[in-house]
């Protein structure tokens, strides 16, 4: 054996020995959330730490559409109708009735999850495509609601009053250090919840209507509900992402919160990192919300528009060479050893 050859299978030794596949998944997690708690500190501009609040924000964003689209498989394209009415919700309780936001964010998703259930108790009969157009449908029917309502502003859209920037009542803050550490708060714990319904039988159900779901109400499970269930949780937690992304920007209007590209963008975070994987949102939305504001940043003026191009070059790309995103999940019930997993044992990486 010469040199060389000895040098590449050592190498090949210590990739299997330390792969990120072998690490347990509660460990991967723990290690990015902690790390990022030093993106404030380190951030030297203000676009960068206002790239990194937008990233976790629509990380968590991201959980809830891969809740419904990643593990129940049913494909949405209309959660920016949830994502808008929890926004509107937030400001007109606060600026018309003076409930504060920290009680809003939560009326905003339940309000948000009533929305989903309506919707799925609709479309959840429709298979494949049928599905996936009647959201969008819906969708697109609520930004003409809200484009037209003069009680939601209209098109000219609600705008928070600036001069309770800084109480704790109106949670909005003067130090854009705060808001970071908000949307961290949000991600990690809508990340909690997607790996709990990883490790639990409701993952393990909705995975099963995912790969045949007429084989799984053969065996006995009622498709129908665990398909609500997902819904419901999916649509409150972007609900209240809709409320903290209000709360943020202190202005909405249909265009921000509800217009096409905002019910791609949830699709595209999941998809790009990998549908029905714990760690997939949030490597799409660290991957999607930077190449998003950097791109759209430096190809402004003259080049506006030519960001979605690029950007949907590389989609294309990524589709036919990672058709399952960049983290692909494994079998539901074989690990590689073929042995079977009880859904409620911890899983590590591997499960992904």
């Amino acid at each position: 054996m010469n040199v060389q050859q000895y040098v590449r299978n050592s190498v090949e030794r210590l990739n299997s020995r330390v792969s990120l596949r072998s690490i347990p998944l509660p460990y991967v997690l723990a290690g990015v959330f902690l790390a990022a708690l030093a993106v404030p500190s380190a951030a030297t501009s203000y676009f960068m730490l206002n790239t990194a609040i937008y990233a976790f924000l629509f990380i968590g964003v991201g959980q809830s559409w891969n809740i419904i689209g990643g593990y129940a498989g049913q494909i949405s394209l209309g959660h920016a109708a949830m994502f808008a009415i929890g926004g509107y919700t937030t400001v007109i309780l606060f600026t018309s009735y003076g409930v504060t936001p920290y009680v809003g964010l939560f009326a905003g998703g339940a309000i948000a999850t009533v929305a989903g259930l309506a919707l799925g108790a609709l479309t959840f009969r429709l298979r494949y495509h049928y599905f996936s157009i009647a959201t969008l449908a819906a969708a697109l029917g609520t930004y003409m609601i809200f484009l037209r309502w003069d009680f939601v502003g209209g098109a000219v859209g609600l705008e928070y009053p600036i001069s309770r920037v800084g109480t704790a009542f109106s949670l909005m803050f003067e130090n854009r250090e705060v808001y970071f550490y908000v949307m961290w708060a949000f991600a990690l714990l809508t990340t909690l919840l997607v790996y709990r319904i990883h490790t639990s039988k409701l993952g393990l159900y909705l995975k099963a209507i995912d790969l045949d779901q007429e084989l799984a109400e053969n065996a006995g499970l009622r498709a129908f509900w665990y398909k609500m269930y997902a819904m419901g949780l999916s649509s409150f937690i972007a609900g209240v992402g809709g409320g903290l992304f209000a709360q943020y920007l202190l202005y909405i209007d249909p265009q921000v919160m509800v217009d096409l590209v905002r019910n791609v963008e949830f699709v595209l975070i999941a998809v790009i990192g990998g549908l029905g994987t714990v760690v997939g949102p949030i490597v799409g939305g660290l991957i999607y919300i930077p190449t998003r504001e950097y791109t759209r940043t430096l190809l402004a003026g003259s080049h506006t528009g030519l960001d979605w191009v690029i950007f949907g070059s590389v989609l294309v790309f990524l589709s036919m060479y990672k058709p399952n995103g960049l983290l692909p999940r494994r079998p539901v019930i074989q690990d590689d050893g073929g042995d079977t997993q009880s859904p409620d044992q911890g899983g590590d990486l591997s499960d992904e």
